[in-house]
């Protein structure tokens, strides 16, 4: 169950930032809320499909938990070595999802703050509990750390 803890938890402090997030731009701008709710429902299937598809350890032992086991409704992938298109293609998702609301959240200091304190405390969760226990070897923070912090 503490494996499972950190895996939910994160995830629910990313939802929490995305939350916070949509609702800075709603508050401001209808149309951008809109624009948001489209990057909002895109950006998980690309990190799904660029990231944790080629994960091996999504079929079995993902301790991401949900993550892992959306991955499998997509089409499958070859597992092994990320490909700088699959970094890529994350990071434009996770930096859509990330950036997008700044302009926003800037004017509201309490969502600006809860914003980033739940990415920051999600990234801390993920490095320090999720990723530690991970035997995807190929995984870019795994290789990051030398010995890795999965």
């Amino acid at each position: 169950m503490k494996n499972r803890f950190h895996g939910i938890f994160s995830l629910f402090l990313i939802i929490l930032s995305i939350i916070v997030g949509l609702l800075s731009v709603l508050n401001e701008s209808f149309v951008m809320g809109l624009w948001y709710i489209a990057i909002i429902f895109l950006s998980p299937p690309i990190i799904l499909y660029s990231f944790c598809a080629k994960c091996i350890c999504r079929l079995d032992s993902c301790r991401h938990i949900f993550p892992g086991r959306l991955s499998q409704l997509l089409p499958p992938r070859k597992q092994g070595h990320y490909t700088f298109w699959d970094i890529f293609w994350t990071s434009v998702a996770l930096l859509a999802l990330l950036l997008f609301p700044q302009y926003w959240l800037w004017k509201n200091i309490t969502f600006f703050i809860t914003f980033w304190i739940s990415c920051f405390t999600a990234l801390t969760e993920i490095l320090l509990f999720v990723c530690r226990g991970c035997k995807n070897k190929r995984c870019p923070i795994y290789v990051w750390n030398g010995k890795g912090l999965c």
